[in-house]
């Protein structure tokens, strides 16, 4: 059973996503790692393209992102770049456990379905917080994102997930899922937090949104303190994946601002 992970990355490094550690930490669990790249101009290509010969770097013309069709476009042309009998698709800031690597290539190799549904859990500010509710404020929860290799399997809607064409697809009743994700897109420079949810919000409502200068949104950065998300965010006490546990700096982001705060909060509802 040969399986493809695939991902995909414009200027990874100036919005600050983890990709480097999330291509290297993958590298033991698929045979191979399909990147599909968009011209970036920030030196994101040049810090990939040579990591390992398993990563195949494809680079594409993604043109402006003014639509949910664009997102659409080119994740089915990372797909269609996939040469395992399965596929696992992940954002450049997603990240499998590693303790679930082996165990997820022998489910597959007994597989009697095509699609298989992931958990996903959204950290944010640094590693050490979660955001506990994350359907409440339309972050992902959950997602298709392992699937044989097929022709007839395509991504729909927002992108976030692929199914079969013609097919609709009933979620499984049981949760949580077999395997999950740890999603860090919300553990990145407030700044370029701020700046992407601009973008993709426009994009969602369908909107052609004027540019602002990146240091607009260094001036006016995320609030990691933001009542809107306080609520609904805790202290993960579960494990870390092995990328956090070798580098956790590069998964702070707040300086651990939030989880002081959480802390704060347990303590003062002891009282």
């Amino acid at each position: 059973m040969r399986l493809s992970l695939y991902t995909f990355v414009r200027n990874g490094l100036y919005l600050d996503f983890h990709v480097l550690p999330m291509l290297r930490h993958h590298l033991p669990l698929a045979e191979e790692i399909v990147v599909l790249e968009g011209y970036s101009t920030d030196g994101t290509y040049e810090a990939i393209r040579d990591l390992d010969p398993k990563i195949k770097v494809h680079r594409s013309e993604w043109g402006a992102q003014n639509s949910m069709d664009w997102y659409v476009r080119f994740k089915n042309q990372a797909r269609e770049l996939c040469t395992g009998d399965w596929c696992l698709y992940l954002d450049c800031d997603e990240f499998l456990p590693e303790w679930d690597f082996e165990r997820l290539r022998t489910r597959l190799e007994h597989a009697s379905e095509a699609l298989l549904p992931i958990d996903v859990i959204n950290f944010y500010g640094s590693y050490r917080v979660y955001h506990v509710r994350p359907a409440a404020a339309h972050w992902p929860h959950r997602k298709v994102a392992i699937h044989r290799n097929r022709n007839d399997i395509r991504f729909w809607g927002d992108g976030s997930n692929v199914g079969i064409v013609g097919e609709d697809y009933v979620w499984p009743a049981t949760e949580p899922y077999e395997f999950c994700c740890h999603h860090f897109g919300y553990v990145r420079h407030a700044a370029r937090l701020r700046e992407k949810w601009r973008a993709q919000n426009s994009t969602f409502n369908g909107k052609r949104a004027f540019r602002i200068p990146g240091f607009v949104f260094d001036w006016l950065p995320h609030r990691w303190d933001d009542p809107a998300f306080m609520a609904d965010l805790a202290i993960w006490d579960g494990p870390h994946i092995q990328p956090v546990r070798d580098d956790p700096e590069e998964f702070i982001r707040d300086g651990l601002k939030t989880y002081r705060l959480l802390e704060k909060r347990a303590r003062s509802e002891q009282v």
